[in-house]
């Protein structure tokens, strides 16, 4: 997941008219398309008609990854008796058709979204709350959760979306470049200072110590305790704690251990690692570098401030606020999601583990490295115009810090553009 994301502001203005002739059409969000007046806070249910309820699941899932989860779909199928769960495959153009599905009231009852979607669909009224029904279906154990990954499925203090899968980042390194210029390997304990310091003996004769495009802006300032925005939607990119990892950032950028952005880009950031041309990666737990490479591929958590924290890229499930019948509906959610822990790697749940063995046998080595970091894996505190705030993150913080602006003055600069987004 990249701090800049070209075209979602465009998106989110177009979400923003579409939904709202969605709520126009329901009456300002307070019917949830089955002709009974509720509360968007609290869909109104519907008694169950006879038979299944037929339950429509949007997914980008496309060739491989779509007949593995039709499969998965057919399973849970045979085992039901109150629900028939229905693919639709939309493997080009996704959330431009999700949006169009919606706001021609098609929404499919569940829908794949990446977690920065969740606050813009939630405070539009497109997705239903879940708490109310997920206390009663047994077989969910939010305490099974890491709390990170379901995290980002909340909004306003309400869970909308369900994790399926997440990647935290952890530093791949390149053992064989290591031991060649007699550097000691990293640790799991490593800080940031330790990396620059092993990155510097690495880089020579056309060979770089490590690749730092992949890292968010924001995982630094996580480092030293601070944030761009808190749990409750305030900035707090301007805290004494965010400013220092942010400096951090700097220094790592000043220090010539990395291409630059353009130069790694052009050359292809994990191509790069693969070729043996940088030291260091940091990328999903779930990458395929050791089926790839030719050199022994080693990984730990990611280094450190002053304390211990990674990102991790994850995907929710969430529940559409028309579905018919929210109660069937949330119970063949949960079914889903825990299949789906079953099959993608990582999956977010401390249960979830034993499966990299088994599914990943080139990734045993590292199954307990890539728990600990699951353990303090988080996403971002997003926003409902997280589009906007992101191109801001990219145009007015991440840049300006690369080309040597002052931290200070960039972060000043960018609260201003918060500013004028939100208000």
């Amino acid at each position: 997941m990249k701090t800049k994301r070209s075209g979602k502001a465009g998106l989110l203005l177009s979400l923003v008219l579409a939904f709202m002739v969605v709520l126009s059409a329901c009456g300002g969000g307070g019917n949830n398309g089955n002709g009974a007046s509720g509360s968007p806070d609290k869909p109104a249910e519907s008694s169950q008609p006879a038979g299944k309820v037929k339950l429509k699941v949007a997914t980008w899932a496309g060739a491989d990854e779509l007949r593995e989860f039709e499969a998965l779909v057919a399973k849970l199928n045979e085992k039901a008796t109150d629900y028939e769960l229905q693919v639709q495959s939309i493997p080009a153009d996704y959330y431009q058709k999700l949006q169009t599905m919606i706001a021609g009231k098609q929404a499919p009852d569940f829908m794949w979204l990446s977690q920065e979607y969740v606050p813009q669909y939630a405070s539009l009224g497109a997705l239903a709350p879940l708490d109310e029904y997920l206390s009663g279906i047994s077989s969910f154990h939010a305490d099974d959760y890491f709390p990170g990954a379901l995290d980002v499925g909340k909004f306003n203090n309400q869970t909308y979306a369900l994790p399926w899968i997440s990647q935290p980042y952890m530093l791949y390194y390149n053992q064989d470049m290591f031991e060649k210029a007699g550097v000691e390997l990293p640790t799991n304990d490593w800080t940031w200072d330790d990396f620059i310091a092993a990155g510097q003996k690495l880089t020579k004769d056309g060979e770089w110590g490590a690749l730092i495009n992949n890292i968010p802006t924001a995982m630094y300032t996580w480092s030293y305790g601070g944030d761009v925005f808190d749990k409750d939607g305030n900035i707090v990119l301007n805290s004494p704690e965010s400013i220092q990892g942010l400096e951090m950032y700097q220094k790592i950028v000043k220090s010539g251990i990395a291409p630059d952005r353009a130069q790694a880009d052009s050359m292809g950031n994990g191509d790069m690692f693969k070729t043996g041309k940088v030291a260091m990666f940091i990328g999903g737990a779930g990458d395929d570098f050791e089926k790839t490479v030719k050199f022994k591929v080693g990984m730990v958590v990611p280094p450190k401030g002053t304390k211990q924290v990674t990102f991790s890229w994850i995907g929710v499930t969430a529940m559409s606020s028309t579905t018919k019948n929210p109660a069937v509906a949330a119970k063949a959610l949960v079914d889903m999601t825990n299949a789906i822990h079953q099959w993608k790697v990582v999956a977010p749940t401390k249960s979830g583990f034993d499966l990299i063995k088994t599914s990943r046998p080139e990734k045993e080595y590292a199954v307990e490295t890539i728990r600990k970091a699951s353990e303090v894996a988080r996403g971002f505190n997003n926003q409902p115009k997280q589009a906007e705030i992101d191109g801001t993150i990219w145009e007015h913080l991440t840049q300006p810090i690369e080309n040597g602006v002052d931290v200070k003055k960039a972060v000043d600069n960018t609260i201003k553009k918060f500013q004028e987004i939100i208000k």
